[in-house]
This record gives C-alpha cells, sequence and structure tokens, in this order.
C-alpha cells in the first residue's frame, strides 16, 4: 500500500512539475513618448491579443489575457504596472485621455495616452467646437442587420448588436444638438430591406446613414452608383431609383466628408468604393454606407465608440461648410 502511494505521489509531482513548466505566452510591453503623447504597446500572439479584454479609466489601464502570460518590457518605465495571473493594470500618474486599438500584423494592442491638462492648454483646439457648424436637421441613421440577421461575427459580438448601439450613441449624439433623428430600428430586430428604404423616404432627411461592420481592419465608405437600369434588377425592384439620382453628388461629397474625419481621427486611409447598392440607390437624401472595422481589429468598448460617433460627427460638421 506503501509503494503505491508513493507511486501515485510521484506521478501527482511529476504533472505538477510539467504544468509548471509549461511555458507562458510572452508579452512584450513597448513605451515610447514624443511630446505630449506617450504611446503604450503590447505584442503577443493574434490568439492571446484578439479575445483580450480592456477596461480604462482617466488614471488607469487594465488588460484581461486569455490564459497566464509572461511579461517582458524595458526598465524605468514612467507608470506602474500591476501583474496578476491572467492581467494586469497600468496606473498613471495624471488623469489622462487614453485612446486604444486592437491591430494585427503583428497583434498589438496600442494606447495612445495624452495628460487632460495639456489638452486644456489648447481651447481654440477642444473637439467640443468642431460639430457646431453642422447644417443639417433631419438625420435617418439605418443600424445594419438585426434579428435572425446577425451579419457578420467575431467571438461573441456580431455586426447587428455594434450597428445598433453605434446608430443609438449617434442618434442621442445628435438629439442632443437639437437635430431631429430617426432609426430604422430602436431594438433588436429583423427589418426588411423594404422597410428601411421606405422608412428613408418617408421622413425626407437631409442626410442618410447606414452603419455596418466589415471583415477587415479597414474603415470603408460606400458611395450611391447607377447602372444600366436593366441590368439592376434588385433596385428596379423597388422602383425607386430615380430618388438618389438628384443627390448622387451630394452623397459623393457627404462620403469625402466622413472619410477626411477618419483620416483626421485615427491617422488610417478608409477605402471609398461606388456600388449600386439598393438601401442607398433607393434614399432621396445624400447617403452612405460606413462600414468599421471587425471586432478582431477594433475593440468597442464606451471609449471607442464615442470616437467613432465624434468621427461621425466631424465628417457631418465637414460636409455642412
Amino acid at each position: 500500500m506503501k509503494k503505491i502511494f508513493l507511486i501515485f505521489l510521484s506521478i501527482s509531482l511529476l504533472i505538477a512539475v510539467s504544468l509548471y513548466a509549461q511555458k507562458k505566452m510572452e508579452v512584450l510591453l513597448k513605451f515610447s513618448k514624443q511630446e505630449d503623447l506617450m504611446r503604450i504597446v503590447f505584442e503577443a500572439g493574434d490568439s492571446f491579443i484578439a479575445p483580450s479584454k480592456v477596461t480604462t479609466s482617466p488614471s488607469q489601464i487594465k488588460i484581461e489575457f486569455p490564459e497566464p502570460f509572461q511579461l517582458s518590457a524595458q526598465k524605468d518605465l514612467p507608470f506602474e504596472v500591476k501583474l496578476a495571473e491572467k492581467s494586469l493594470a497600468i496606473n498613471l500618474k495624471e488623469k489622462s485621455d487614453i485612446k486604444s486599438i486592437k491591430l494585427s500584423s503583428p497583434a498589438r494592442l496600442v494606447f495612445d495616452i495624452r495628460e487632460k491638462e495639456l489638452l486644456t492648454e489648447k481651447p481654440a483646439e477642444k473637439v467640443e467646437k468642431q460639430p457646431v457648424a453642422i447644417m443639417s436637421k433631419v438625420f435617418v441613421i439605418d443600424a445594419g442587420h438585426g434579428g435572425y440577421d446577425f451579419g457578420i461575427i467575431y467571438g461573441d459580438v456580431s455586426e447587428k448588436d455594434t450597428s445598433l448601439s453605434l446608430a443609438k450613441d449617434l442618434y442621442t449624439v445628435l438629439s442632443k444638438k437639437g437635430k431631429k433623428g430617426f432609426l430604422t430600428r430602436k431594438v433588436d430586430q429583423y427589418v426588411s430591406l423594404a422597410d428601411r428604404i421606405n422608412i428613408v423616404n418617408q421622413k425626407r432627411p437631409d442626410v442618410f446613414i447606414s452603419l455596418h461592420s466589415s471583415m477587415s481592419e479597414n474603415f470603408i465608405l460606400y458611395n450611391p452608383r447607377f447602372e444600366d437600369q436593366s441590368s439592376d434588377e434588385i433596385v428596379g425592384l423597388y422602383s425607386l431609383s430615380s430618388r438618389q439620382r438628384r443627390y448622387i453628388e451630394k452623397s459623393k461629397a457627404f462620403s469625402v466628408s466622413i472619410e477626411k474625419a477618419i483620416e483626421d481621427e485615427f491617422k488610417v486611409d478608409a477605402i471609398r468604393r461606388e456600388m449600386p447598392l439598393p438601401i442607398l440607390n433607393s434614399a432621396g437624401a445624400p447617403s452612405v454606407l460606413i462600414e468599421f472595422p471587425s471586432a478582431k481589429f477594433l475593440v468597442y468598448d464606451q471609449q471607442m465608440r464615442a470616437r467613432l460617433i465624434n468621427t461621425i460627427i466631424n465628417g457631418i460638421a465637414l460636409y455642412g461648410q
């Protein structure tokens, strides 16, 4: 009996040692600072970065990784790093404005940080003053997909939920600015293409925006385009294509303004495409369909959603100038 116990104990110890010896994922922390901008970057495998969860406050960044990890970082960091088995927290010395984004090739978590005191030194550049120039008064905002139509899914994030959250956020911001807005859907429900088109044209908006997600890391903007009517069977089915023809140039100008706002905010090139999409071709208003990056590449937390909405607002303001 004693021999069996010793054998069992030896096997248990071997298993414990083997598990302990398993190599943890190495996470590389990089830091740089230029003028008033501090950038913190975490690099690891895509399967490790993509499912990580990020939460931020003005003085702290917290990251939850899917597995235990080992952190490699340079010395003399100007912030405190607290480690746990599957998470870490960065405590900043000053309250700051923190912007985060997930990138791929290689997989990275990037945080751009500016102290709030520095942000208030230049009141002429405050973001709050930019949307004042919004001239349009009536908006229809289309949250893509809904109900049993999930759209693109990544992990536990679906396009239908992301587009609805952004649509409702945009509606709220515009309403607070005294604008009149309408949503093609307010909850998680399926709305047919014909019903969406009818809502747009019944409300007769100054601007129509349809929100979606792409499968890539790119921002993609779609403009209406007309082809030979005899070959455009889908648009012909709704017999409404003539409504957009009088707005086609305004739709292009609107798309260019959104494109510029995206490039100014995110420092990336947005992609613009012209396609005969029925939702655009049948809308009697300047129209654009926006595809935001996949949840694989962008963390759609409250802070990122606010950043995206502010970008759209700035694009609307540019269009009105």
